[in-house]
């Protein structure tokens, strides 16, 4: 029996190992928690004739058990690989990064394509495991695949159909030597397309054009046809004037709907919508499917989600905020009436640009987490003065009961700017206890 080894136990580490297993493979699952600890599977590499090792997106790739699978020259490849292996090539892939937006963006193509009749399936970093599926012989036409700059470090050989970068900002930066080390691995998303697929090009993204523009190998090696998505000048899709408009497949400029129309608000929802309709143009979606859809659909829970009001305060749960940008668009989002409660793991990333958006955005700030004396210094080097740093939710909730008018027009907009990891296991633990405590302490609607 042929051997592997498959290096983290979560979703994707659980649906390879299904997935090899069911291929004829014996697998040793290798996890310091919940599996084989390390140690030991330096050991079985050892012992063992291992034929490769499925990696998981989360583990770095200086781990001495991968140094020592380099070090005998066994291959590692990821999960997103392993799958993609195994897939019926009839199945077209449509593939979606960025820093922000992605999981709604791949969500919301996945709803519109089901709604449009069909056959598709979602998978990737979007929480469903790509192996689980194909270990489950499922077949659709389309996997729409979420992916994120880990799953796309080692250049997956997946060729995909459709495949957009929805935008570049700092993030992950103790995981790269550079930020553009990390902007360039997104890239990777295009490797693998030809002449017959199309890569969506977000015009109104620097860091995109900088990275394309300055690098003639990534410029050379998007071989698509490049459809151009823009909210602020003419392009394939755009929008201009409160209109979104398209063209289609006879060159033809057709105005799709009005944005006020749309029921994802917010710049940042119009970005990731501008993707959503490109994928649909270009797979024949009809309009009036298409209209209906954008017109209804619902945001994802923790991200912009509204879940609870009292009086005319309204309680926004934007946990999946865990970078600056994502927070600053959230706060362009809603205005000036915005009581913001932001702060948690200390990533190491600059709070400029949010900093200078609270001071002229945000009528008021909670800081929590280990970044709120952080925070707290550089809003006193700001002179902005209207903020409690309070550590905790439970603290910030207690105190919003107590002092908040809630018959003003307002909203509360939970959106931390950072990572979860010093009080809460992710960003899903953190939002769902939010709007626990909310309901506890704020009370009744």
């Amino acid at each position: 029996m042929k051997n592997a080894i498959v290096f983290g136990a979560g979703l994707s580490g659980h649906g390879a190992k299904e997935l090899l297993e069911k291929k004829g493979y014996n697998v040793f699952l290798i996890d310091d928690k919940t599996g084989i600890k390390s140690e030991e599977g330096i050991k079985i590499i050892d012992e063992q004739k291992i034929e490769f090792i499925v990696k998981s997106p989360g583990i770095p790739w200086d781990a001495e058990l991968l140094e020592k699978a380099d070090s005998l020259r066994i291959s590692v490849i990821s999960e997103i690989d392993l799958a993609y292996r195994y897939m019926d090539k009839k199945t077209k892939i449509i593939s979606i990064t960025g820093t922000n937006g992605k999981t709604t963006t791949a969500t919301k193509i996945y709803e519109l394509l089901k709604e449009a009749g069909f056959d598709a399936e979602l998978a990737g970093n979007a929480g469903f495991s790509f192996a689980k599926l194909v270990s489950d012989g499922k077949e659709p036409d389309y996997v729409v695949l979420e992916l994120s700059s880990y799953q796309l470090e080692n250049d997956p050989e997946v060729h995909s159909h459709i495949a957009g970068i929805i935008n570049l900002t700092p993030d992950h930066l103790t995981r790269y030597n550079s930020l553009d080390d990390y902007y360039k691995t997104k890239f990777n998303i295009f490797d693998h397309q030809n002449e017959n697929d199309y890569a969506l090009i977000n015009l109104d993204d620097k860091e995109i054009l900088r990275i394309i523009s300055e690098n003639k190998d990534i410029d050379d090696k998007i071989k698509a046809k490049r459809i151009f998505l823009s909210g602020e000048k003419k392009a394939d899709v755009f929008q201009k004037d409160g209109m979104i408009n398209v063209t289609d497949h006879n060159s033809q400029l057709i105005p799709l709907m009005k944005t006020s129309e749309l029921s994802l608000k917010g710049k940042h929802n119009l970005e990731n919508i501008l993707f959503i309709i490109s994928v649909g143009m270009i797979l024949n979606v009809d309009i009036e499917v298409m209209k209906s859809f954008l017109s209804s659909t619902k945001p994802l829970e923790h991200r912009l989600e509204n879940f609870f009001e009292k009086g005319k305060t309204v309680f926004i749960n934007d946990s999946k905020g865990t970078n600056s940008e994502s927070t600053i668009k959230a706060i362009e989002a809603f205005g000036k009436s915005t009581v913001l409660i932001c702060g948690g793991y200390d990533k190491q990333a600059s709070n400029k640009e949010l900093i200078d958006k609270i001071a002229e955005k945000v009528e008021f700030v909670y800081l929590i987490g280990q970044t709120s004396d952080i925070l707290e210094k550089e809003l006193k080097d700001q002179k902005y003065t209207q903020y409690k740093n309070l550590k905790t939710l439970e603290n910030v909730l207690n105190d919003i009961k107590d002092n908040l008018d809630f018959s003003k027009e307002q909203v509360v907009l939970f959106s931390p700017a950072t990572s979860s990891f010093d009080q809460f296991k992710n960003f899903e633990d953190r939002g769902r206890i939010f709007k626990e405590l909310t309901n506890q302490i704020i009370g009744d609607r």
